[in-house]
């Protein structure tokens, strides 16, 4: 992550041991890093669709990822691909994506990163084990940053500290309402 690490959000929710003094001044850094990471996302406005672009730059809360769970993240040369004998798979046309994708904590939003030309996929996601359901937990915070005039680079951070980061050249993104037939309670049972 570039702006926003494991390490300056622990602090700054006082998920570490510290003083008070420590904590204030977390709190002040991430005011700063808040400001520069806006920054950047108005430099990557012409490089994202407009959708995308309010998500990255308005989306908090219900319209939001905080407290999301990763449903997937699936990388390859043909996702597309069907591999049921009635075609086939053609060497020299497929190209490698990512996706991923994201539940939000209401259960009623479905998110959908397609990363066209990825040229890096890092992680260390982690099951937390102190979890009942031994899961990778909440996510916490995501950010969409700049590595060069081609490539962007799209990172999630999640409350266990674990992280995925990858690097593409063109994101396609969707958000799609989920009609949920059940009371949010029923998510802890």
């Amino acid at each position: 992550m570039k702006y926003f690490t494991y390490q300056l959000i622990a602090a700054a929710n006082d998920w570490v041991e510290q003083t008070a003094q420590e904590r204030h001044l977390a709190e002040k850094r991430i005011e700063t890093v808040v400001k520069k990471y806006q920054r950047e996302l108005e430099s990557l406005k012409p490089r994202i669709s407009l959708t995308a672009w309010n998500f990255f730059r308005h989306g908090r809360d219900e319209q939001g990822l905080h407290d999301a769970r990763l449903l997937s993240l699936r990388i390859g040369d043909g996702l597309n691909y069907k591999p049921d004998g009635t075609s086939p798979f053609r060497l020299n046309r497929e190209r490698t994506l990512a996706i991923v994708e994201f539940l939000n904590f209401e259960q009623n939003l479905h998110y959908v990163f397609d990363l066209r030309g990825p040229s890096f996929v890092g992680s260390d996601l982690l099951v937390d084990k102190e979890s009942a359901a031994r899961s990778l937990g909440d996510l916490y915070i995501y950010e969409l940053t700049a590595i060069d005039k081609k490539r962007l680079q799209l990172g999630f951070l999640f409350t266990t500290g674990s992280t995925l980061i990858i690097h593409f050249q063109r994101l396609v993104f969707r958000k799609r309402r989920i009609a949920r037939s059940y009371e949010i309670g029923e998510i802890f049972q």
